[in-house]
C-alpha cells in the first residue's frame, strides 16, 4: 500500500470519525457522571447506616470497573467496531470465570464470608480469638479475601480460612485497638498489635483414686528391700 493510498483511505474515514466524535464524547461524559452518582450514593448509604466508607469500597471498585468496560464497548462500536466478535468472546470469558468460580467454590465462600465479616463485624483486629475445635487461638492482626491472620503467644501465626468462622464456634476476647475489619482489608501490611498474653495453665491431672483390688494388691506384696534373709 502506497502512502498516497494510506491517505485516501484515511480522509475517506476521516468524516465518519469526526461525526462519531461529538458521540463519543457525550458516552464518556455519561460514563463519568454515572461513576460520580454510585460513589455519592454509597457514601451517602454508608453515612445513614452502620457502614463506614471503607466497608462499601470493595462495592465502589466493582462497580467503577464494570461501568468504565460498559462505556469503552459502547465507545467502540459509535466509532464503527464490529462488536459482535467482542461480546462473544466477553460471553465466553464470563462462562469460563463462572465454571470456574463452581470448580473452586471453597475459595468463593471464603470471599462471600469476607464481605459478611465486614459488614456483621463479629470481632475486630486486635482482638483475642480462639475456635475451640480446631485448637486455634491468637488475635487477630490481619484479613484478606480468603484469610485472617492469628498470632499467638509465641508469635507462631495461623492462617484461618474466613467461611470457617460461619462453621464453628468462636470464643472471643475483646481489644483495646479500635481497628476495624474493613480498614484492615484495604491495608497492604498487618496491624501492629502486639502478641496476646499466654493462655491460663491448665491444672494437672488429679490422681485417680486406686481401686480397692489393686490397693489390697499393693499392701499384700511386701518389698523386697525388706525381707531379711534366712538363715
Amino acid at each position: 500500500m502506497t502512502l498516497d493510498q494510506l491517505w485516501k483511505d484515511l480522509a475517506s474515514l476521516l468524516p465518519g470519525f469526526l461525526t462519531a466524535l461529538p458521540v463519543a464524547a457525550v458516552v464518556i461524559l455519561g460514563g463519568f457522571l454515572v461513576n460520580v452518582i454510585i460513589g455519592r450514593a454509597l457514601r451517602l448509604l454508608a453515612a445513614r447506616t452502620s457502614l463506614t466508607p471503607a466497608d462499601v469500597a470493595p462495592a465502589r471498585n466493582v462497580l467503577r470497573w464494570l461501568v468504565r468496560v460498559i462505556t469503552a464497548v459502547i465507545v467502540l462500536g459509535v466509532f464503527g467496531f464490529e462488536l459482535g466478535g467482542l461480546w462473544a468472546m466477553i460471553s465466553t470469558v464470563l462462562a469460563m470465570i463462572a465454571i470456574g468460580f463452581v470448580a473452586v467454590w471453597s475459595m468463593l465462600s471464603n470471599t462471600s464470608a469476607t464481605v459478611l465479616l465486614v459488614l456483621l463485624r463479629p470481632f475486630r483486629v486486635g482482638d483475642d480469638l480462639e475456635l475451640p475445635s480446631e485448637g486455634v487461638h491468637g488475635r487477630v492482626i490481619d484479613l484478606n479475601f480468603f484469610f485472617t491472620t492469628l498470632v499467638d503467644h509465641d508469635g507462631r501465626e495461623w492462617r484461618v480460612p474466613n467461611n470457617l468462622f460461619f462453621q464453628k464456634v468462636v470464643r472471643r476476647t475483646a481489644g483495646s485497638p479500635a481497628i476495624t475489619l474493613a480498614a484492615q482489608l484495604n491495608s497492604s501490611t498487618p496491624a501492629q498489635v502486639g502478641l496476646p498474653p499466654p493462655p491460663p495453665a491448665k491444672d494437672s491431672e488429679s490422681r485417680k483414686p486406686v481401686p480397692a483390688s489393686e490397693d489390697f494388691a499393693a499392701k499384700s506384696i511386701p518389698d523386697p528391700a525388706t525381707l531379711t534373709p534366712k538363715k
